[in-house]
């Protein structure tokens, strides 16, 4: 995964976003069970974007002085912004084609069916960037099914047949040209579906050349580890550390006094090659942590701990 070694800051994006002149787009999307994803962009009234403009300036000012770092799959740190390349994302291009074929068709849609929208903002100048701001969208869905929803016309109140859609102004993430600046670490993953991509990584990672010939039971190793998801996860942040398995399995006797100094449960065999003996699910991430080399001892005081990266 590869980054810019600069991502716009949160107030430069609120000055921009604040310039005269820019136009708007709003987009609702879904994405089909063949994997593709359809748009619709509903004709808006102009005074809907500008209270919009407001409340997402409002929003993203909270996280002024945050610092930026790269997006981990597995987790985020408190008063950071995660950040990534669109590159990143597998379904980015897809949404992109989506918006650009979008339905512009005035007929009454579904909001239930719509997962978030994309409001995009563009000026005729080149030094403006690309900016798309993505939400999650708020769905009314009980109330839909099984309740009413009424407004007052004067004293009386009146039940408004016409399902709703909310927009509340807050951000998940901002895609600034190729740069995503992530608000909300896990609707990223729900928006671009990052499950089903965390899985194929997961995937490609074990089956890497040379990783099942240390690790006995490898089959039943490989199914648990794609049926979890915190172990996808890992698996995926694996990818980008540069860990040489033919290396690892080479040290096989560093692999033996970890096991024994952080007393693992874990038993290898030596004959006819050592490797690991894969036994129940516990041991997954022992094992993991043993190809990342998460086990230390510092230097100075002699301390054992895990570095879970």
């Amino acid at each position: 995964m590869k980054f810019k070694e600069k991502v716009m800051d949160i107030n430069t994006l609120k000055d921009k976003i604040q310039e005269n002149d820019l136009e708007f787009n709003l987009f609702f999307t879904r994405k089909l069970r063949n994997g593709n994803y359809v748009s619709f962009s509903p004709n808006i009234d102009a005074q809907i974007y500008d209270d919009l403009l407001n409340l997402i300036c409002d929003y993203i000012g909270r996280f002024t002085g945050k610092t930026i770092v790269n997006y981990n799959p597995t987790g985020y740190k408190d008063e950071t912004i995660e950040s990534c390349s669109t590159s990143y994302i597998r379904d980015y291009i897809r949404i992109l084609e989506s918006f650009n074929n979008s339905d512009h068709v005035e007929t009454e849609i579904d909001p239930d069916n719509y997962s978030f929208y994309t409001f995009s903002i563009t000026k005729d100048d080149d030094q403006f960037p690309d900016l798309k701001i993505f939400r999650r969208v708020t769905k009314f869905t009980k109330l839909h099914s099984k309740g009413i929803i009424a407004r007052f016309n004067g004293n009386t109140l009146n039940k408004i047949e016409s399902k709703l859609i909310g927009i509340d102004g807050e951000v998940d993430f901002i895609i600034i040209d190729d740069d995503i600046l992530i608000l909300s670490h896990y609707s990223l993953e729900r928006i671009f579906n990052l499950d089903e991509q965390f899985r194929d990584t997961a995937s490609d990672f074990l089956n890497q050349e040379g990783l099942s010939d240390g690790i006995t039971n490898f089959e039943s190793f490989y199914e648990d580890c794609l049926n979890d998801g915190r172990y996808r996860k890992t698996l995926t942040k694996m990818t980008s550390e540069n860990i040489n398995v033919v290396k690892t399995y080479e040290n096989h006797e560093n692999i033996k006094k970890t096991i024994d100094m952080f007393n693992l449960e874990i038993n290898y065999n030596e004959e006819p090659s050592f490797s690991i003996v894969y036994e129940d699910k516990s041991q997954i991430m022992d094992i993991l942590r043993i190809l990342r080399d998460s086990y230390y001892r510092s230097i100075i005081n002699e301390q054992i701990g895990v570095d879970d990266k």
